[in-house]
């Protein structure tokens, strides 16, 4: 269990904090209470006590890889109060249809207990395969074709309605949600913010219609569908992961969002290119049209698009966040950022149906 404790400590050494959501989840954020919190659940959860840690991430939800002392390995992962019991056993109900289709979700072991402040799933840790660059075109032609394969699966099971309840909702009346990851705050730094939610607001206005339902079928899908929550082995998807990102939207809707991130793993060493280009997500759109029964109508295609400028304003508004808050944060608009990608492209993207923007 030291080990466990260990590698916490580390984490936060290397990341310079505690993020938000082990505040949140954690009764107490030290490193060996940390782990001794994590031994007590699995012990009384998982009947096995923990042996040691494999790997542990932070952000909407705090993640833990485990190998437990009769030499399973799991994952537990700890949620805030924002996500419900009823959505997260709606999420498993997805894995679950989806693991009978031998399609690589990894298979929930329990149902959401709670930890902590919060709420805690656990699942199989499913680690076959490699991470992959979708901004090679085999590859982000694998992604689109595995979304639509998602997609797909998922139809016999309607539209549950618990799967509303996402983290991502937006209010009634409102432009965003409220952020997902607690160091972002959108009302503390507006100023200076008007031009990426004049760019929000018109996207939606053309993704969602003027009656604020919109064209396209409501589906189950996947709403943070990139590379680094995929793994891939042997030319095929092998592995999925961010399982409460799972929601009911429309297709269009759902692609759109796909699109403006579906190039994006954050947790690889050195610079790369985190965005994809406007010729990569227009590719990425048409490639899952392929996939899929029938291509898009161009109403439906141009929802699309507008899903895919909402989205990439959303991430904008995250990066002027940071900008503000955070010392890290890039005040200028860097290439490759959601700033520049909306400044160079919104607009055409906004305005045309068919064909290449």
């Amino acid at each position: 269990m030291s080990d466990t404790a260990d590698l916490i400590a580390q984490s936060f050494a290397c990341w310079g904090e505690v993020p938000r959501i082990v505040h949140d989840v954690f009764e107490d954020i030290a490193p060996t209470a940390m782990a001794a919190a994590l031994d007590e659940f699995c012990k009384r959860v998982l009947g096995a006590g923990l042996e040691r840690g494999e790997f542990f991430n932070a952000s909407v939800g705090s993640v833990h890889g485990l190998r437990l002392r009769d030499g399973r390995r799991v994952v537990v992962k700890l949620h805030g109060n924002r996500a419900s019991a009823a959505f997260l056993v709606a999420v498993q109900a997805v894995q679950r249809h989806l693991c009978e289709k031998r399609f690589p979700a990894p298979e929930p072991l329990v149902a959401p207990t709670p930890f902590g402040r919060g709420l805690a799933t656990a699942e199989a840790l499913l680690d076959h395969g490699e991470y992959a660059d979708a901004h090679e075109p085999p590859i982000r032609r694998a992604v689109a074709q595995e979304l639509a394969r998602f997609i797909a699966h998922c139809r016999p099971l309607g539209t549950p309605h618990d799967l509303d309840d996402h983290l991502m909702t937006v209010a009634d009346g409102g432009l965003w949600p409220t952020p997902h990851d607690g160091r972002f705050d959108f009302e503390a730094t507006k100023a200076g913010a008007d031009w990426i939610d004049a760019f929000a607001l018109r996207a939606r206005r053309v993704r969602d219609g003027g009656d604020g339902v919109g064209v396209g079928d409501r589906v189950i899908g996947h709403s943070d569908w990139r590379v680094q929550h995929l793994r891939f082995g042997h030319g095929r998807l092998s592995a999925v992961y961010d399982w409460d990102s799972v929601i009911v939207e429309r297709e269009p809707v759902l692609v759109g969002m796909a699109a403006h991130g579906f190039t994006a793993n954050y947790a690889t060493d050195g610079p790369r290119r985190q965005r994809p280009t406007l010729e990569e997500s227009v590719a990425f759109i048409a490639e899952y049209e392929t996939a899929r029964p029938a291509p898009f109508s161009n109403e439906e295609r141009l929802v699309a698009r507008a899903s895919l400028v909402y989205a990439m304003a959303y991430t904008a508004r995250c990066e002027h966040s940071d900008a503000l808050l955070m010392p890290w944060g890039e005040p200028q608009t860097p290439p490759d950022s959601a700033r520049a990608f909306l400044i160079a492209h919104a607009t055409g993207l906004l305005t045309t149906v068919g064909g290449s923007a």
